[in-house]
């Protein structure tokens, strides 16, 4: 049997490369015959980078910037097609991963990547 897994992330707690390999583990529990195609997806939002690194084999890069609290953090960044192709994710840079709870403030945060 054939099984096509294509989760999107479960924003703040796993990435959709994770939720898929978690997939597919209750998939062969129960059917460990089953050939598997996992195909991690993304919205745009958090997540993308990985998910068209992972499906494309491209590679990633991380690049200090400044983040939503104005100090230096660092960001992860995709490189596609043999470096022809970059695929940025402004929450790497000033997504509210970089924040706790008590933090999430807009009127006290920047966007700017310098």
């Amino acid at each position: 049997m054939k099984v096509l897994i294509v989760p999107d992330s479960y924003k703040g707690s796993l990435t959709s490369t994770e939720v898929a390999g978690y997939m597919e583990q209750g998939v062969l529990a129960v059917l460990p015959e089953a050939e598997i195609y996992k195909i991690p997806i993304a919205d745009g939002g958090e997540g993308t980078v990985e998910a068209l690194v992972s499906a494309s084999h491209g590679e990633f890069r991380t690049l200090e910037v400044i983040g939503p609290q104005g100090v230096p953090v660092t960001a992860t960044y995709g490189l596609l097609d043999n470096g022809q192709t970059a695929v940025i994710e402004m929450a790497s840079a000033s997504g509210l991963m970089l924040l706790d709870q008590e933090e999430l403030n807009p009127l006290r945060h920047t966007e700017r990547v310098n």
